[in-house]
């Protein structure tokens, strides 16, 4: 990928300074165009698709504010870099008014602060609007490290690999870049959301489907026949291996004979068995109790940066770390 950059200046000096500066510290290939007069410039804009204006304050025909000036009222919207003297804080806060997306003392064009600013400007221009860019940044670094961001929901939701950004933003910054072309969004599976408040975050209990108690046992149990009492195995087991009733305290025989064994039974703390507890699901953000066929199904999804995504990646000021993209 290869930046247009124009650069309005008039001094040849600062041409040479500039282009060495963006060769050493810029991470990605560029072609540098440049004008020398304002009138040239703005004749520049009109012919040629620029990623980036770099505008000088001071200039043969008009200053950089005229230029501006005549942008805004064309409705330029690509993003501009004024560059001031020392001292003229006056004249770049007037240039911000203007629309500039940053402003940069000449002496410090040889420096890294020239090339950060252009990153920024242009990571930041590929992002949605309202979009919060250091949460994109670190999906990114994230994305630069592993092939994929995908959510796992054991009782809450959990991000793998693990990201240092709350759900909430991360959710919406995901889905925001996504809608833009930069991710691609993939659906992996369904869950359970709250039909209240769409809450991801809850438990399914289980319950007594006689009184609703959530104090319940599992395991086999035992019917006697000859009073019709019906326990856990473990109430009528006693010594030397014989099995005697709690209820009528007779010893059972044989099975299928006077007594037989029931696989998968369970009871609640007030005696009731059944063989099928009811499945009951709770909110933990709004504590709403609600069943199955009362909840909310969420598609689940994995997202990947996109081949946009990774030209705007190498965009960042993280583009010294791309390893393999």
């Amino acid at each position: 990928m290869q930046l247009n950059i124009l650069y309005v200046e008039d001094n040849p000096d600062d041409h040479f300074i500039l282009e060495h500066s963006l060769k050493k510290h810029l991470a990605v290939d560029f072609k540098l165009t440049v004008s020398k007069t304002g009138k040239e410039g703005i004749e520049n804009i009109k012919k040629e698709n620029f990623d980036i204006i770099i505008l000088d304050y001071k200039l043969p025909d008009m200053t950089g504010l005229e230029i501006l000036r005549e942008l805004r009222r064309q409705r330029y919207q690509k993003p501009i870099i004024f560059v001031t003297s020392k001292g003229n804080e006056e004249i770049a806060v007037e240039a911000m008014k203007l629309g500039v997306k940053d402003y940069i003392v000449k002496d410090n064009i040889p420096t890294k602060r020239l090339s950060e600013s252009i990153n920024e400007i242009l990571l930041e221009s590929a992002l949605p609007k309202n979009i919060d860019i250091d949460t994109a940044k670190e999906i990114y670094r994230v994305l630069s490290e592993n092939s994929t961001i995908r959510v796992d929901v054991v009782g809450t939701p959990q991000v793998i690999p693990n990201v240092q950004i709350p759900l909430s933003a991360l959710f919406s910054t995901l889905d925001k870049m996504s809608e833009k072309g930069l991710l691609k969004k993939e659906p992996t599976h369904s869950i359970i959301a709250c039909p209240a408040c769409n809450s991801l975050v809850i438990s399914i209990n289980v319950k007594c489907p006689d009184c609703g108690s959530r104090l319940i046992k599992s395991g086999e149990a035992i019917e006697h026949f000859t009073c019709g009492y019906i326990g856990f195995e473990s109430e009528f087991e006693k010594g030397n291996f014989s099995l005697l009733c709690p209820k009528c305290t007779k010893e059972l025989k044989m099975v299928g004979v006077d007594y037989r064994k029931i696989s998968n039974c369970y009871k609640c703390v007030y005696g009731h068995l059944f063989n099928i507890p009811a499945i009951v699901v709770i909110c933990k953000k709004c504590n709403k109790e609600f069943s199955f066929d009362q909840a909310v199904l969420e598609p689940i999804y994995e997202y990947q940066l996109s081949e946009n995504g990774k030209k705007t990646f190498k965009l960042s000021i993280l583009a010294s770390e791309i390893k393999n993209f």
